[in-house]
């Protein structure tokens, strides 16, 4: 919301000498392009009533600029729209390891470290699904991590990140598989232990730099 006000102050303080949509179309295309690749700007006319696509309204105002064009402020009590196009929606998620390995013969239970991070929005929610059953919700921030303790041998969870709170629009996808042996004393071998940068996230006990994508 600072942002946005911010952005609106800037326009009006550029409405002056910024050109309007009718000037840059008399203009030329090159004119159109360039301010509709902007983060803000404005259109005169008081018969303007959205934006184009991509851009969001953020206000309507009678101003000096646009009356000097010849646009009057009557009958709507404006002549100019100020439009703000808002950072793309974006998120990723991972799991730490995505394969759990669970010994049965001590535990029925391993754990995977959820983390995620959205931008362009204030926050998102991450669902789990057991095994393609109904979802239900596991988490709900903007950038953090979250442990899960019970993922249990045999089953697959999957954690999908979503935009906001609507559970509509789905940003990314992290799956998890818990894999049971039974060791005793003598257990397959253990991924680790990984020099500073690196750990198991694959699954596959290989020490891989973090952020690097799995095979």
């Amino acid at each position: 919301m600072k942002r946005i006000l911010s952005l609106m102050i800037a326009t009006l303080a550029l409405a002056c000498s910024g050109p309007d949509m009718s000037d840059a179309g008399e203009e030329g295309s090159e004119s159109i392009a360039t301010q509709e690749n902007a983060v803000t700007y404005s259109l005169c006319g008081s018969h303007t009533l959205n934006c184009p696509v991509g851009y969001t309204r953020v206000g309507q105002l009678c101003s000096s600029h646009c009356s000097a064009l010849g646009y009057s402020c009557s009958p709507l009590g404006y002549n100019e729209t100020l439009c703000f196009k808002p950072d793309p929606v974006v998120g990723t998620i991972s799991a730490t390891p995505t394969n759990v390995r669970i010994n049965l013969d001590v535990t029925q239970t391993g754990t995977t470290n959820i983390c995620f991070d959205v931008s362009g929005i204030t926050e998102g929610e991450v669902w789990l699904s057991v095994n393609n059953q109904s979802e239900v919700l596991f988490a709900r921030g903007d950038n953090f991590c979250q442990a899960a303790p019970w993922i249990t041998a045999g089953n697959t969870f999957a954690f999908k990140l979503y935009s906001g709170r609507a559970h509509t629009t789905l940003l990314a996808t992290a799956t998890v598989t818990g894999e049971g042996y039974r060791g005793g004393t003598n257990p397959p071998p253990q991924c680790g232990p990984c020099q500073s940068g690196y750990s198991c996230f694959c699954g596959d006990r290989v020490c891989r730099r973090d952020g690097t994508l799995c095979p």
